[in-house]
Order: C-alpha cells, then structure tokens, then sequence
C-alpha cells in the first residue's frame, strides 16, 4: 500500500513539474498533437527562445502596420494565487525584440484558450519569428515555458 501511495505522490509532482504552452494560431513549430489533452508533449517546451524546435518556413503573413491575432492555450496550469504568472507575445527578428503582448495569468483552468491581438509594429519586414511564453512565477515549476511560429511580414 505505502509504495502505491508514493507513486502516485511521484506522478502528482512529475505533473505539477511540467506546464504546458501551446500556439495554436499562427500555428507553433513541430506537431500541435494533444491539444484536447492537458499535459500533452507538443506543449512543453523549455528550451528558450523556441524550445529548442528547428526553424520553419513561415506559414503565415501579417502586414506590417496591420492587426494580428495570436490564439495561445494554457495546456496545463500552474497559477498560484501569492505571485501570479503571465503569458508574454513578442516578435523577433534577428537581435530585435518587441514585446507586443502581455497577459496575467488569473487562475484559467488547464486547456483555456488565450487571444492577444494588436497592431504589427512598423518597421519589421520579411521573416521573423513570434514568440509566445508562459512564466508560471510557481516555485514548484520550471520558469519559462516557449512556444514559437515563423512568419512573414509584408
């Protein structure tokens, strides 16, 4: 009996030790399997800046200047009411960096669909890589988790 009830105590810990982040639109690099299930392998990522997944050729175009949308999901939570997490958008394009979103983590259960929209920033043309991150700010997680998709800006 004592060594079922530390196995499930290890695989409590094993869950709680690995949040998941996925991008669903523009769609993340690599597969984007299990999003219908919290913890999936697509979702956890990190390795920064784009959880050590190869570079693609972009799949989507946004005019420079014009709106975006990007859809991100929460695929496992971590919040912790005492510090508060967030997701981060930014757009990367070479040593540039441009924070374009930010969003507080309010406690959303696993599997919650995030959108952050706005405006391109003027400026940035051609290939570029957008880049969504969860920070759980929870002791008992890792710090940063990374999601990324490669795009073009016109």
């Amino acid at each position: 009996m004592q060594t079922v009830v530390v196995l499930a105590c290890l695989l409590g810990v094993a869950g709680l030790a690995s949040a998941h982040l996925c991008l669903v639109e523009p769609k993340q690099r690599g597969s984007i399997m299990g999003l219908d299930k919290a913890g999936s392998d697509d979702c956890i990522l990190l390795k920064g800046p784009c959880g050590g997944r190869a570079l693609e050729e972009p799949r989507t175009m946004f005019k420079e200047g014009g709106n975006y949308t990007v859809i991100f999901q929460k695929n496992l939570d971590h919040w912790v009411k005492a510090t508060p997490g967030y997701f981060s958008v930014s757009l990367m394009q070479g040593p540039t960096v441009k924070a374009l979103n930010q969003i507080t983590d309010m406690g959303e259960p696993s599997l919650t669909l995030y959108t952050a929209s706005g405006q391109m920033p003027l400026g940035m043309k051609g290939k570029a890589v957008l880049q969504v991150q969860y920070v759980p700010k929870n002791p008992q997680a890792p710090a940063v988790f990374y999601q990324c998709s490669d795009i073009m800006i016109h």
